[in-house]
């Protein structure tokens, strides 16, 4: 016998065997309903939704599947067996037991053989006496089951899992109800609304929970999105928002897995590595608002484009007005040696003077007091312009010159080879050529400096304005410290060792060693792992960075495992981890 019935119309609601079973049935349900609201990983509520079910009907077996994101198909999830004793669940299986359920055909027809489809289709509950006498749908696959196992399937009762809007998110597929002594019998008809009733919490739950997970998976894709567009702001740092969270991670990992020593009980929740995951993503989030010029300046006249190419014009100029020199002077009749020697003198002066101001551009030596001066001089060389420095300029360049700027500018006059003009100031920044080239070491200067610095202060500020549920409300610390050390000497707070978690702790290892790593900064050329080692190692004697991760990052081999699956093959030299270990 078959009985379709839809949902709770054309039921006997209401009807229950006795008094006292209908008040055990309302108070299961009641503490189902509270288990099913309980927060839970989706493989623990689709064992809970089923377990609840074959109690309710003392049903041998079970299964459950979900309709697909695309709803063209149902997905098994678990089926559970008393008497095969099978236990399933979709993922952990050695073989999938039971394939995805088609909803249609190849011709778009809907799929009504399968009592199943049937069910998610029509929205309907189904209850079969008899799999092998009953009409209308395609029982093979259980005959041929049945004959592999010497099981009898026998007595189904399939129901639909309805979400709040009505539409159909699973079915929930129950087999050979059971007598008291074990028997095989129908699904009593009078137990269908307590199904559908669990059918309804089970079903609320689970949307409950994608939603939850949607929520969760939209959020971690727009972090790396902003991550990946940090990284794409600059050629020379990119991957650096996406590395970072890979050292956390594996710093992270290797402090749970410690057994022995400071973090021997230190553990993470899922929630907490969710937390770090998203921290270490979005720790470079204010660099969105730092100037590429800047973040991007690999020599010291660098804005949008290396000035040095300007200063190597006026040098030529120079060079040109020297030969002009003495030309004139040797169609003024002077001797052509002293001419031509003393425009082969000036010629070397110039070259040498243009090495000097190029060298000094690069920023990878440290300038000293005599180099500086020695700059200052060759600066205050002159040579004749002719042509109106205004012109071509757009509006907020010339909203920085002022009437004498315009007047002295626009007419023919000399000017310097190197020079800080009003003009060079912009904003925060001092373009100045003389001020720049004048950087004792590097390529910024401090306000340039402090303005990338900043950008941790935009992370925070950033940060802080995000309504975080309670179990994130870290990451603004975990993200936002990375820039602190454990002496104190970091910025934006100063905060020592004692002030920072573990995680952040974290952070602050990663993100250095991923910048000291990386083989793509302007700046400086690639270095070997065993310098970057040897630079952290200095850093945590100095009391900079934690002395217990530095010891884990080495111990574990978590330096080595980064620098064989991320590294250049030749910057991973050999490391005497040993000199450096504290313990």
């Amino acid at each position: 016998m078959t009985r379709i019935t839809d949902d709770l119309k054309d039921r006997p609601t209401g009807v229950t065997p006795t008094r006292n079973t209908d008040a055990r049935y309302l108070a299961q349900l009641v503490d189902l309903g509270i288990a099913l609201s309980a927060e839970q990983g989706r493989e623990e509520l689709n064992q809970k939704i089923l377990l609840a079910a074959r109690q309710f009907t003392n049903a041998d077996g079970g299964s459950l599947y979900l309709v697909n994101k695309d709803e063209t198909e149902l997905q098994f999830r678990i089926l559970v067996n008393d008497t095969l004793d099978t236990f399933f669940v979709s993922g952990r299986e050695n073989q999938k037991p039971f394939p995805s359920l088609p909803l249609y055909d190849g011709q778009g027809n809907p799929n009504h053989k399968n009592i199943a489809t049937y069910v998610a289709l029509s929205g309907k509950s189904i209850n079969i006496d008899d799999a092998y006498i009953a009409q209308g749908f395609d029982f093979s696959g259980t005959r041929a089951f049945d004959a592999k196992t010497g099981y009898r399937s026998k007595s189904f009762l399939t129901v639909p899992l309805k979400n709040t809007r009505g539409t159909v998110i699973g079915v929930l597929q129950l087999i050979n109800a059971r007598d008291d002594v074990g028997n095989v019998i129908a699904f009593d008809p009078l137990i269908e609304p307590i199904i559908t009733a669990l059918a309804s919490q089970a079903a609320v739950a689970l949307e409950n929970t994608r939603l939850l997970r949607a929520q969760r998976d939209l959020m971690e894709s727009f972090v790396r999105v902003l991550g990946q567009a940090i990284d794409a702001k600059s050629p020379h740092t990119a991957h650096h928002c996406e590395k970072v969270p890979i050292i956390a991670r594996m710093l992270a990992k290797a402090a749970v897995d410690e057994k022995q020593g400071t973090f021997s009980n230190f553990y993470l929740t899922d929630i907490e590595w969710h937390e770090l995951d998203l921290a270490a993503w979005l720790h470079d989030c204010g660099k969105i608002t730092t100037p590429d010029h800047v973040v991007e300046k690999a020599t010291k006249l660098e804005t949008i484009h290396n000035r040095i190419h300007e200063i190597r014009t006026r040098f030529e100029v120079l060079r040109r007005d020297a030969e002009i020199d003495m030309l004139k002077r040797k169609l003024a009749g002077e001797d052509s040696a002293i001419c031509d020697a003393d425009f082969k003198a000036r010629v070397a002066e110039l070259e040498s003077q243009f090495a000097m101001v190029a060298q000094s551009n690069i920023g990878d030596e440290k300038l000293d007091a005599d180099a500086i001066f020695a700059l200052y001089e060759i600066g205050e060389q002159t040579w004749l312009c002719h042509f109106d420095r205004t012109v071509g300029l757009s509006w907020a360049e010339n909203q920085r010159l002022s009437e004498d700027d315009r007047a002295q500018c626009s007419q023919p006059g000399v000017e310097k080879i190197l020079d800080d003009r009003k003009d060079h100031l912009y904003g925060r920044l001092n373009r100045g050529e003389r001020y720049n080239l004048s950087i004792p070491h590097g390529t910024l200067t401090s306000e340039e400096r402090k303005l990338i610095n900043d950008h941790v202060v935009v992370t925070q500020e950033m940060l802080a304005q995000l309504p975080y549920p309670k179990e994130l409300q870290g990451i603004p610390a975990i993200a936002g410290n990375h820039h602190e050390k454990m002496d104190g000497s970091g910025y934006p707070n100063g905060l020592r060792g004692e002030d920072m978690g573990v995680l952040e702790k974290v952070m602050v290892i990663a993100d250095i060693f991923e910048a000291l790593t990386a083989v793509d900064r302007p700046y400086k050329r690639p270095k070997m792992l065993s310098e970057c080692i040897a630079i952290l190692a200095g850093m945590r004697d100095k009391g900079q960075i934690d002395n217990e991760l530095f010891d884990l990052l080495l111990s574990s081999g978590v330096y080595l495992d980064y620098g064989r699956n991320y590294l250049q093959p030749d910057q991973c030299d050999e490391v005497d981890i040993a000199q450096f270990l504290s313990r």
